[in-house]
């Protein structure tokens, strides 16, 4: 087990311990051999960024990325960014990754040509590496995965800080199929990730709360 997995499995060893001491005891049935996932607090903002050369591909195609509410599109360290909110996240106890999903959705539009994603989800493994999916068209698909660059965590927060979001061949071919061809292939970086959300936060909270 690399550094990352030992890392991150030391994060959950020790929110466990702090659920074992704001969770009422119950009954080995109750149980039901796995404890239920921890809730994160959701933390700032999230951003997908496009990269330098999304931003041309995407140009050249006459191709532009526009939100879905109750997100919007914005400027962020200089770059077209998609920004929502972190709405949810959790630890899984069986030790399996994080995993957390956001607000609205994006999409990309050329005339009357449209791609649209919604109930953007992220699920964390071990050793942080990550997919990245939507619902489009009806369906769940995978549109990005993430290696562990830029992704960092602490007893605080989980956070990515300018996490290269490649393209799957799944999500390379939505955008095919809506405007002929992807702007980009896939296997390129095509987002830049920011996120972050609490951890302990949310777990302490009921020992810190005053009766």
């Amino acid at each position: 087990m690399n550094k990352s997995s030992l890392r991150l499995a030391a994060l959950m060893v020790g929110s466990l311990a702090v659920l074992a001491a704001v969770v009422p005891p119950v009954s080995a049935g109750e149980a039901g051999g796995v404890l239920p996932p921890l809730p994160l607090k959701a933390g700032d903002p999230y951003y997908f960024c496009l990269t330098d050369a999304t931003e041309t591909a995407l140009a050249k195609a006459r191709i532009s990325l526009q939100a879905v509410s109750p997100n919007t599109v914005v400027t962020y360290k200089a770059h077209t960014c998609m920004r929502g909110t972190l709405t949810s996240g959790q630890i899984n106890t069986d030790l399996t990754g994080l995993s957390g999903e956001g607000t609205g959705g994006f999409a990309f539009q050329r005339d009357a040509e449209r791609a649209e994603f919604v109930h953007p989800r992220v699920t964390l493994s071990p050793d942080m590496t990550g997919s990245w999916t939507a619902e489009h068209a009806g369906r769940r698909i995978e549109m990005f995965t993430s290696t562990k660059v830029g992704a960092k965590f602490s007893l605080t927060k989980v956070s990515a800080t300018d996490l290269p979001m490649t393209l799957t061949k799944q999500g390379a071919d939505v955008l095919a199929d809506t405007f002929g061809t992807s702007p980009l292939p896939a296997g390129t970086p095509f987002f830049e990730g920011n996120a972050s959300f609490d951890v302990l936060n949310s777990l302490t909270a009921p020992l810190t709360t005053n009766p």
